[in-house]
């Protein structure tokens, strides 16, 4: 198979600027030199992401992951070196005509894992069940409902609309001529095995809404009945090895570049609301799996904005979702909220489709409700406001909103229009809030990344906004040791300076020592046979190189820190007898403990020799410069 030239390599990396490849997956916010944000790979709430636009790499504090623009599209999109390379050659617009190589497989992605089958045999569903909808007299009928609802044939393609038909083995028969495993394609949730053990369609006589995760990678359907009402009106894949229900959001990879744009989420409850959102040109919608909002979809949320828009149905189920999902959002993640309610009670589909983009568009940007102002109309929803007792309630609830509020404007409003609403005095309701007990949240608390200014966090002490505290990103714990500061510091300089290599490794043979820790010292050989194949120093593309996951982070890792531009050779032989030291000192701990046990079983002419050598070894230690 055809491979990439280095040359090519190089120049599709020296095009494109990673800050813009990460930032669309992860929101990121100037901090010094260098971008910070929330690791897209493990969970947190406090930043430990650091992308260098200098350096050109990525690494984070909290989870150790890091690497270069292509390795980190290999990691967050599960592509292999080549597929990677191509997408940022796409992103560059550099045409690259070259066939994917088997040995150019990211470790852990092989194309022919249990995972990517399972995707390919959905996206082979996919087409055909389109196909069965768009082009065939068995899906008349269901496409016909799909216009009469006003969805147009570009919006039943841009969103890969099918039908599923009533047999029991349409998908079955169509995978067995293309001798796809229907074991597996059972274990994906798209075919059911009887108890006969029988094979036939999970999905039969329903409208098809084909599911993609945040990657972009099809992983299951939703199918909806549209003309019977046996069965649930929609019936999703079941949990499977790729599908889980508590991290998808529908369209959210395809919406995450707007969502960027316009700095704000829009959350909707169902598909057809997705779809008519994206029609009235609002691309940045998202609903959740017909399940309530999750902890990993915050997390997925928190990752590219730190604004949600709420627009659920209108129903009472549809104002209680908002209310929960409003909670978790705004009090628990700290985002700024607002909440769409919708004319009449209709749902998102229904208000476009009749009343049209431009009525919508107006009520999403000049109409929203603050997160406050929709708690204050839905503890209203329950009281009877001419009733004294009621109406104390619910004064005393909204008083405790109002108090959580940072900001003497926004109290001083709500207070306003408490007052004349009720008729009531701005001095009675400011003693009334003095009273209030308010809890004021803690900087920890802070749902998005840390604030422009490098080193600063904010809190929410006083009526005058944030004041800031000191920030730090979240460091491994421990204090490195002497010796492991100066393998750091070494194998750092090695890594950009071919003439520093040779320096230090010529020491490292003159004074007969190693690095100790196995991924330095594996790193250490790595950089031998690069440089020996004739390379000049390269971090970015000795990462390419680099197929151990653990040596790629390392080297993001070292690229991060901060050491002096000019040293000199002295530096360099400190940094060595600090190795030689830590090793003698390594030994010693060993001989001590063999000493022990000699002298607890009685042999004592192996304790006196091992006491000699102690000994000696300590004088050595003591001679060896600091």
């Amino acid at each position: 198979m055809q491979r990439i030239p280095e040359e090519k390599i190089d120049e599709i990396r020296s095009q494109v600027d990673i800050v813009d490849v990460v930032g669309n997956y992860v929101q990121l916010k100037k901090q010094g030199r260098n971008y910070t944000g929330l690791c897209p790979f493990h969970g947190e709430k406090t930043p430990s992401f650091s992308v260098s636009p200098e350096k050109q790499i990525f690494h984070c504090f909290g989870c150790g992951k890091g690497g270069n623009v292509f390795s980190f599209l290999m990691q967050i999109d599960g592509l292999s070196f080549v597929e990677s390379v191509k997408k940022v050659a796409d992103l560059a617009h550099i045409p690259l005509d070259v066939a994917i190589s088997q040995g150019d497989s990211a470790p852990g992605n092989k194309p022919d894992s249990q995972e990517s089958k399972m995707i390919e045999i959905h996206q082979l569903a996919s087409k055909l069940y389109h196909y069965l909808l768009m082009e065939t007299e068995e899906g008349q009928e269901a496409l016909q409902y799909l216009l009469d609802r006003g969805m147009s044939e570009q919006e039943l393609d841009h969103f890969e609309i099918g039908f599923a038909p009533a047999h029991a083995s349409t998908v079955t028969t169509f995978l067995k001529k293309r001798e796809v495993d229907l074991a597996l394609a059972v274990e994906s949730g798209l075919l059911t095995e009887r108890d006969d053990g029988e094979v036939v369609d999970r999905f039969r006589n329903r409208i098809m809404f084909p599911i993609k995760n945040d990657r972009g990678q099809l992983v299951g359907f939703s199918g909806r009945l549209f003309n019977q009402e046996d069965g649930p009106k929609y019936l999703n894949s079941p949990e499977t090895l790729i599908f889980n229900k508590r991290n998808i959001l529908y369209h959210f990879s395809d919406a995450r570049q707007e969502i960027r744009k316009k700095e704000e989420i829009l959350l909707l409850e169902g598909y057809m609301d997705v779809i008519s959102s994206v029609s009235a040109t609002f691309s940045n919608g998202v609903a959740s799996m017909g399940t309530s909002l999750t902890e990993e979809h915050v997390q997925m949320i928190r990752r590219v904005t730190n604004r949600a828009i709420i627009c659920y149905d209108g129903d009472r189920a549809g104002i209680e979702a908002s209310f929960k999902a409003g909670t978790m959002l705004a009090e628990q993640h700290r985002l700024e909220v607002f909440v769409l309610q919708l004319p009449n009670g209709k749902d998102p589909d229904d208000f476009i489709r009749s009343e049209g983009a431009e009525k919508f568009a107006e009520i999403y940007t000049h109409q929203r409700l603050t997160w406050t102002a929709f708690k204050l109309q839905f503890f209203k929803r329950n009281r009877n406001l001419q009733n004294e007792t009621d109406k104390i309630a619910y004064l005393g609830e909204a008083l405790a909103e109002i108090g959580k509020l940072d900001q003497a404007v926004e109290r001083e409003l709500y207070l306003k229009q408490l007052g004349s609403e009720f008729d009531l005095s701005m001095e009675a309701l400011k003693q009334q809030l003095q009273q209030t007990v308010v809890v004021k949240p803690k900087p920890h608390d802070y749902g998005g990344p840390p604030p422009e200014s490098y080193g600063e966090y904010p809190s929410y002490e006083g009526d005058g906004g944030p004041v800031y505290e000191q920030f730090s990103f979240a460091q491994p714990s421990g204090v490195p040791s002497a010796g492991l500061t100066s393998e750091k510091r070494l194998l750092k300089y090695m890594l950009e300076d071919r003439d520093a290599f040779i320096q230090i490794r010529n020491l490292l043979e003159e004074h007969q020592t190693d690095f100790y820790h196995d991924n330095y010292k594996a790193l250490y050989t790595h950089l031998i046979g690069f440089y020996a194949s004739g390379n000049d120093a390269n971090p970015l593309a000795l990462m390419d190189q680099l197929k151990d996951d653990m040596a790629r982070n390392l080297v993001s890792e070292l690229e991060m820190m901060t050491v002096n531009a000019d040293v000199s050779i002295e530096e360099y032989q400190d940094y060595v007898q600090s190795l030689t030291k830590s090793s003698i000192e390594r030994d010693i701990k060993e001989k001590e403990q063999a000493l022990l046990t000699a002298t607890q079983q009685g042999d004592m002419p192996a304790a006196l020799e091992l006491a000699r050598t102690i000994t000696t070894m300590r004088a050595t230690m003591k001679n060896t410069p600091n």
